[in-house]
């Protein structure tokens, strides 16, 4: 399959017409370059309208993030490349444009204020004298300098000697700083290998062997230690490939390999990518493919890959029919700097829409049937979800259990166990109640959180088993929820969808709109969005606490339907798409 016969497939997927995903494009191979190019100089006004140009101003230079309110140096360093990348630029309308010229000029001015002594930047909204931070910060600037380099221009020269300053500065300071979250070890090493190919300065590469040392934290799943599939994966490939360019160790692109691998499994039809089991902010969060573009496109020339040239042609063509949310603008200085990536003629093969794949070390499985995509994840409260079609769709967020034993009846697996199409969660409760103190062991007047409570005899103990079985149906999945032990508890097993559907009654039943959720007694729910449904039921309401006491709370921007019953709780319910 070649690029045009995939980006055609590609178009009839996403329900759109060609032209609209090939724009004005009319040879055989769509260039990426261009609309990389396109999207980068539309941010322009907005970045510049960004930027604090009065010189009175205590940020002067810096580039103001309206949700702070406040410039820092790693956004600064990002909108400066963007412009450089462009003044830079022969095809692009900014090309050595004094006015760019000058706006990089104040922002580097704001840099040099920003660094301290030793070399390091603060990132304000968390970390101060940080040296991962500063990598971040020197990833971008050894970019840029490498452009300007190619430039050679007078206002290129000119900052390229306030950059070389700035970046031994900062490569000092992160060849003998410290870290503090597992990405930060590759991110330091790839600011100093990209320093190092610019300086050839040997305290650099001491450091990037201490790191690499440690050995790499890539799982037999693909995933890096953070899970983090829309912001750590990314920035790690990132670091890697840095790393295996600059200083000739192409064994780390391995890893690379492996985490894009496994990405391929991780995107919903929609274009959306799977968070539900990551470990770092982005848990639960809906993100696409931004940051994934340049290794498949790179491995896919390296490697004559036509899975990974069909991702990044997929990923390509999300950027054009959505540039809201997808965009190439920042892969521009990579592909500028790597013509080889343009008109390559990779025969395409065909990407994965039909598996049931389980990543037992991470804790979580993906399943996919075309149009139906599910995630099955452990250490999760969060330990379901499913969506059925393109954007604009119906989408299970979440399905959730919980219990009212004790204050600490959230269900969350430690594990996840299967076998075939079957997935089993489980959990264990137990709790009671504590006896006096032995004699003597108390002390005069005693504070309750001072006392040694590990001395004390429990009574009337209180257990809780519960387990959940998810098994793959025809067009959908079958749960079935067993709680046990102690009798009378509680229990709800909610749904949350998606807003922006409607929930009703497939039978004709009464929706129940109370105590913040929605109930429906008997029969089978139905939440509509786009051009197709989910059918869930048959639906259980034996109570109306739809918030247990120690549960989670509601999920934002969602749509509740909540089941209800007491332990002893057995009931199958069935999620199908239509």
């Amino acid at each position: 399959m070649d690029r045009r016969d995939f980006l055609t497939v590609t178009a009839a997927a996403l329900g759109l017409p060609d032209d609209e995903l090939f724009g004005s494009v009319q040879s055989d191979a769509v260039d990426d370059y261009q609309l990389a190019l396109s999207q980068s100089e539309k941010s322009v006004p907005a970045s510049l309208a960004l930027q604090a140009t009065d010189r009175n101003h205590r940020q002067a230079g810096g580039f103001i993030i309206p949700a702070y309110g406040f410039a820092y140096p790693a956004s600064t360093a990002g909108e400066i490349t963007r412009l450089g990348t462009l003044f830079c630029n022969r095809d692009s309308r900014y090309y050595h444009d004094p006015a760019l010229a000058l706006r990089m000029t104040l922002g580097m001015g704001y840099l040099e204020r920003e660094q301290h002594p030793d070399g390091t930047i603060d990132l304000p909204t968390t970390n101060f004298h940080s040296p991962p931070d500063t990598g971040f910060v020197i990833e971008d600037l050894t970019l840029l300098y490498r452009l300007l380099e190619k430039d050679g221009s007078d206002p290129a020269r000119q900052l390229i000697v306030r950059l070389e300053k700035f970046i031994r500065r900062a490569a000092g300071a992160i060849a003998t700083g410290g870290i503090h979250t597992p990405n930060h070890r590759w991110v330091a090493s790839a600011a100093l290998a990209a320093s190092y190919q610019l300086f050839k300065d040997p305290l650099y590469l001491k450091r990037i062997d201490e790191w690499l040392a440690e050995g790499m934290d890539c799982n037999a799943d693909g995933e890096y230690t953070e899970l983090s599939n829309a912001v750590y994966n990314r920035v790690t490939n990132r670091a890697l490939m840095s790393i295996a360019e600059s200083i000739d160790r192409p064994q780390l692109l391995d890893y690379v390999r492996r985490n894009i691998s496994m990405m391929m499994m991780c995107v919903h039809p929609d274009g959306e990518i799977v968070t539900d089991y990551s470990r770092r902010q982005d848990r639960n969060t809906r993100a696409r493919m931004n940051g994934y573009y340049i290794p498949y496109r790179v491995l896919s020339v390296r490697d004559n890959n036509g899975q990974f040239a069909s991702m990044a042609d997929w990923i390509a063509s999300q950027a054009r029919t959505m540039p809201d949310q997808v965009s190439l603008g920042g892969d521009l200085p990579d592909l500028m700097l790597r013509p080889d990536l343009r008109h390559e003629k990779i025969e395409r093969k065909p990407l994965p829409d039909n598996y049931s794949r389980i990543f037992s070390e991470s804790g979580a499985a993906r399943i996919r049937r075309e149009s139906l995509s599910a995630t099955v994840t452990s250490n999760s409260s969060r330990f379901f979800s499913m969506r059925s079609g393109q954007p604009g769709s119906a989408v299970l967020e979440s399905v959730r259990v919980a219990s009212a034993f004790f204050g600490k009846g959230q269900f969350v697996s430690e594990k996840l166990y299967s076998s075939q199409n079957e997935f089993r969660l489980v959990q264990s409760l137990e709790a009671g109640y504590i006896q006096p103190l032995p004699p003597g062991s108390g002390i005069p007047n005693p504070r309750w959180s001072e006392l040694d409570h590990k001395l004390r005899e429990r009574s009337h103990i209180c257990r809780l088993q519960t387990s959940i079985t998810i098994q793959e149906i025809q067009n959908g999945f079958e749960l079935s929820i067993n709680s046990s032990g102690t009798d009378n508890v509680p229990i709800v097993v909610e749904f949350w969808f998606r807003s922006g559907g409607i929930l009703s009654s497939r039978d004709g039943g009464e929706i129940i709109s109370q105590n913040g959720s929605n109930f429906l007694t008997s029969g089978h729910a139905k939440y509509s969005a786009g051009s197709n449904s989910l059918i869930i039921g048959p639906c259980i309401a034996n109570h109306r606490w739809a918030s247990l006491r120690g549960a989670e709370g509601p999920i934002p921007d969602a749509v509740p339907l909540t089941m209800t019953g007491f332990t002893p709780f057995h009931h199958t319910f069935r999620i199908v798409a239509q």
